[in-house]
């Protein structure tokens, strides 16, 4: 039996591939084996990440991670749970194929899953229409996803510091179906890994 090893940024980047007319293969693939260096906003995403791990609770006026600064200049706390980044496994058996759908979150609240995004504008259909709130709610058995989504950018002359202006609070729920939509995406993965990433397969014992 093969096995392989399946994150929810593995699907959606592989739904939004399909989805683009202009996506370019090798391009896709090289981003899916980590040949391509992150942007300038991948690393600042990742540093928001470190800055509100480490943040203590209450409302914060200055937070500093990696290199980056962020001036937060909202009205509310900042609410993050005290559970944060935590990692979680589910299997599935696709065909001949053992499949470990892995997830990691940035906070867990009871049955509620938040997920902190950092971005210039905010655009609520590009974060409802992924797969990555649905393969959450499944694989840490909960039943609300919610992001935190900061808006904000880059303050002009001052590189890798920034100006965090808004805070939207946006929430999903569990559906019936949801699990089934999960494995239909899950498979469609397997199919494109058989045939374009299949480095990613390895031999477990059945």
């Amino acid at each position: 039996m093969e096995a392989l090893r399946v994150s929810a940024t593995d699907i959606d980047a592989l739904r939004y591939y399909l989805n683009d007319e202009d996506g370019d293969l090798d391009t896709f693939l090289a981003q899916m084996r980590r040949q391509t260096p992150p942007t300038a906003a991948m690393l600042a995403g990742t540093a928001f990440h470190k800055a509100l791990e480490n943040c203590g609770e209450g409302s914060a006026a200055r937070l500093e991670a990696e290199g980056h600064v962020f001036n937060i200049e909202l009205e509310d706390e900042l609410d993050l749970p005290p559970l944060r980044e935590t990692k979680a496994t589910r299997d599935y058996r696709v065909g001949n194929v053992l499949v470990t759908l892995v997830g990691k979150v940035d906070g867990i609240y009871g049955r509620r899953i938040d997920d902190h995004k950092l971005t210039s504008s905010y655009d609520p259909e590009r974060f409802l229409s992924s797969y990555q709130w649905r393969i959450y709610l499944e694989v840490f058995e909960a039943d609300m996803f919610r992001w935190n989504i900061f808006e904000g950018a880059e303050i002009a002359n001052q590189e890798r510091v920034w100006k965090v202006r808004s805070l939207h609070k946006l929430k999903m729920h569990r559906y019936p179906g949801m699990a089934a939509d999960v494995e239909r995406a899950l498979a469609a993965f397997v199919d494109f890994a058989d045939i374009h990433l299949p480095e990613r397969f390895s031999e477990v014992a059945a």
